[in-house]
């Protein structure tokens, strides 16, 4: 294998997770890695779309040690007449304090909006009891 586990290519992965019937599995298989950026891989189990998966990298100089990366599963393609369902697979990516504080900040403005609102129609309200 001459990519690292960042070009596109195919490469020899361990996955796990929890399949349809809830039962933890660890399966290895291929993971398919398109030049536009699509994942996907086959397994002998079906998954839910939305579930999330953790993808190891096997065969390469880089799999001592390799850390498992955490997918969702975007899409489900039933199972082949071979047994094996096809599955796409995006990314997830942890949240890091920045995009953590932008997300904190947003919503603290987005609360004092609501509540300023909320303060006017008190305030309309309590205009229009008070006048004849």
């Amino acid at each position: 294998m001459g990519n690292s586990f960042n070009d596109p290519g195919d490469y020899r992965i361990e996955i796990s997770g929890w399949g349809l019937d809830n039962n933890f599995f660890v399966e290895r298989t291929d993971l398919l890695w398109t030049s536009e950026g699509g994942k996907r891989v086959q397994l002998r189990r079906t998954l839910r779309e939305g579930a999330i998966v953790f993808i190891r990298l096997l065969a390469s100089e880089q799999a001592n040690g390799s850390v498992p990366v955490a997918y969702e599963v975007r899409e489900v393609i039933p199972m082949d007449r071979n047994g094996r369902c096809q599955i796409q697979l995006e990314r997830l990516h942890p949240l890091g304090k920045e995009s953590s504080k932008r997300k904190n900040a947003s919503k603290l403005s987005e609360d004092s909006k609501r509540e300023r609102n909320l303060h006017e129609v008190v305030r309309a309200q309590q205009q229009e009891e008070v006048l004849p």
